[in-house]
Parts: C-alpha cells; sequence; structure tokens
C-alpha cells in the first residue's frame, strides 16, 4: 500500500530530523577530544618514533651479527616491531593529518611526511582519504570495498579466478598487501582488471590521477618501493657482508620481518571493514546520515591497550571511521562516548570479541563470494538483493 503524500512528507521529516540529532552528537564528541589535544599528543607521537628507532638498531644488530636461530628470531621480531610502528600507528595515522595541527612536530605533518612504507604518499591520500574514507561500502565508489580481485558482494561479476580468492589473498596478496595497495592507488590494479575481466572494472571503483601520465604514475610506484627495498635487501645486506657477516642472512631476516608486517596489517585491516550491506550514496547528502554509514560498515575487536599500539588503534576501526583525523590514541576514550550515542539511538555498534573472531568473520565472507552465483531463476544472490 503506498504512503500519501503527506505522509511521506512526515516521514522523511522525521528522518532528517534524526539525522540532525546524530550528527549534533557526533559532532560534540568530535569537539570534546579537539579541545583535548596538546602537549601529551606531541610527546605521543615523538615517543613513537623515538622508541621505533630503538627497535630498529637493535633488531638489525641482532639480525647482523646472529649466530643461531634465537638471536636471528629476535631480529626478525624487533625490525618488524620498528616496520610495524612506522607503517601503522605512525605513517597511516599522520597521513590523515591527525597531527597537522601542531606547529612544532612539522615532520607529522600529512604533507611533509614521508612513510617508511612502500606507499606513494599521495597516491594513499587519493585512494584511501578521500574516497575510500568519504565512500566507505558504496558500490563502486570505495577502491577497498573490492580491491584488486577480491569479490566480497554479489552485484560485482563473478569470475572463475574468484573461486581461488581466498587461497590466492591469505598465501599470496596478504604478505605483500602494501605493495598491492601502492598498486592499487595508483591505478594499476584497474588496468589489469580492465585487461583480465570480460567486464573490466564492473563492480570495482577507479582511482584517477588527473593530468598524470602512466609514466608519470610508474616513477611514482618505483620510486616509493625501492626507497624500502634498496634499504632492506641491498644496503643491509651488503652492509653485512662488507662487514664480516653474512648477506644472506640479513636479506632473509629483512624479507621476513616484512612479509610478517605486511600480513599483520592485512589482517587488522581487512578484519575491521565489515563489507556488507553495501551503503547507499545519498548518505553523503546528510552528515549525519553518513556517520550511520560508517557505523554499519566498520567493526572493532577487543585487545590491550598496547596491542592496539601495534595494530595502530585500528581495532577501534568504528571510531577511525567517524573520527579518522584525531590522534589515535584517543579511540579507547572515544568509543565510550560512541557506544553511549549508538545505545540512545538504537545505532549499530559491532564488536568482535578478539582479533581471531574478526578474521574468522572476514574470511568466510571472502569465501562466500569465492563461489560461483546460483542460476537467475529469481532465487539467486542477486535476487534477494534487488
Amino acid at each position: 500500500m503506498n504512503q500519501h503524500p503527506t505522509e511521506q512528507a512526515a516521514v522523511a521529516s522525521a528522518q532528517l530530523a534524526l539525522y540532525d540529532q546524530i550528527e549534533a552528537e557526533f559532532e560534540a564528541i568530535k569537539r570534546k577530544y579537539r579541545e583535548q589535544l596538546g602537549p601529551d599528543d606531541v610527546a605521543y607521537i615523538k615517543g613513537l618514533r623515538s622508541w621505533s628507532r630503538r627497535f630498529e638498531v637493535l633488531g638489525r644488530g641482532l639480525l647482523w651479527v646472529s649466530k643461531e636461530p634465537i638471536m636471528f628470531s629476535l631480529g626478525v621480531f624487533f625490525v618488524w616491531l620498528h616496520r610495524n610502528i612506522e607503517a601503522i600507528e605512525i605513517g597511516h595515522n599522520v597521513l590523515h593529518g591527525q597531527y597537522d595541527g601542531f606547529p612544532e612536530i612539522p615532520q607529522f605533518h600529512s604533507r611533509n611526511f614521508k612513510w617508511k612504507a612502500p606507499v606513494d604518499e599521495e597516491g594513499w591520500r587519493r585512494e584511501h582519504n578521500a574516497l575510500h574514507h568519504v565512500h566507505t561500502n558504496v558500490f563502486e565508489k570505495d577502491p577497498d570495498l573490492n580491491h584488486g580481485i577480491l569479490r566480497m558482494n554479489d552485484q560485482t561479476p563473478w569470475n572463475p579466478i574468484h573461486r581461488w580468492q581466498v587461497p590466492i589473498y591469505l598465501l599470496w596478496v596478504y604478505p605483500q598487501i602494501l605493495y598491492g595497495f601502492n598498486n592499487q592507488n595508483l591505478g594499476f590494479g584497474q588496468r589489469d582488471r580492465a585487461r583480465k575481466f570480460p567486464e573490466g572494472n564492473k563492480g570495482y571503483a577507479t582511482v584517477d590521477h588527473p593530468g598524470q601520465t602512466v609514466a608519470d604514475l610508474e616513477k611514482r610506484r618505483w620510486r616509493s618501493v625501492l626507497r624500502v627495498t634498496f634499504k632492506e635487501y641491498l644496503v643491509f645486506p651488503l652492509l653485512a657482508l662488507a662487514t664480516g657477516f653474512s648477506f644472506w642472512k640479513v636479506f632473509l631476516g629483512n624479507m621476513l620481518a616484512d612479509g610478517i608486517n605486511n600480513y599483520w596489517i592485512a589482517m587488522t585491516i581487512q578484519a575491521t571493514h565489515f563489507t556488507a550491506p553495501l551503503q547507499p550514496e545519498e548518505a553523503l547528502k546528510h552528515r549525519g546520515h553518513w556517520y550511520i554509514s560508517q557505523l554499519d560498515s566498520s567493526v572493532n575487536f577487543k585487545g590491550s591497550r598496547r596491542m592496539s599500539i601495534l595494530w595502530g588503534h585500528l581495532n577501534y576501526q568504528v571510531e577511525h571511521h567517524l573520527f579518522p583525523d584525531i590522534p589515535s590514541r584517543h579511540y579507547p576514550a572515544m568509543s565510550k562516548d560512541v557506544r553511549a550515542v549508538c545505545q540512545k539511538y538504537g545505532l549499530n555498534y559491532q564488536v568482535n570479541k578478539t582479533w581471531g573472531h574478526a578474521i574468522r568473520n572476514y574470511v568466510a565472507h571472502m569465501w562466500k563470494f569465492s563461489k560461483k552465483p546460483e542460476a537467475d531463476t529469481g532465487l539467486g544472490a542477486g535476487a534477494r538483493h534487488a
């Protein structure tokens, strides 16, 4: 039964009023924590960099001189610790502009920062900040919804390679995820799909770089990758060789730290982006509606404060998506305020009890959409979401 136009207008007005209230609630939380920013935030990010450097010196030293597996393993661990802190708690958050308001630390301003990761900073800001964080889970608008060859919803055309996406991602893509993100950010992933998939990039968001030629983007890709691989796989191994130690031992240790770091970041990021349901593009028309879409697209998982640092505080993915430019150290406190608003308005606030539980949920979702859809008989996946 169709609603009378007057009833429709009343419902729309009530919905708009609700969006206004939700917007006001979340904007108030943002103001509250902005007013708290100060010297402690500066000390936090500088302290992280200091500890990162100590871990690097310790880890590389142990790799260099190790003569048995325990010392070698400790070297890998501390190099990984350095790489991880730099990539996810410092780099990712700094590039969101979380420290742009502190003139005393220009080295941590998003436009000045040089990431110790194989990722072009401008490409990351364009894809991650301007597209993913704005159009989260919006079909063909969010590049992180279906990145690479990944298929994570039933609207994306199925291709035979999708039946293998679980082992491909777990065994090949995730151990080098930052390199893959760099390809995606600079538009190389979409070029591969355009060549290999019958329907090209249908179901996938694309990333444009106006005024940049393919040659320009290739230079940016190789510049960002080589600044890491040159140091990790040539400079340090050669220095070890020149001082009487093993080239291959240092090479292998750095490779293990790199692979573990990529896998850790992949499992952290992927397990906290809830890829269903897809979000409506019109959510952008009202900030309150957009806040709700972020709640529906993100999921937290529980963990200690120290472990949160190693996860880049992305175990508070809900708070990160609501307030990406607030320093991440505030997310545990903000989560209490966000949860209170969600309870007040009956909004979705998703939390997995452990990281492992979050990973299992994500892999199950990946497995679900690896399967060939049922024939279009009116009962298939596409029909259910029509």
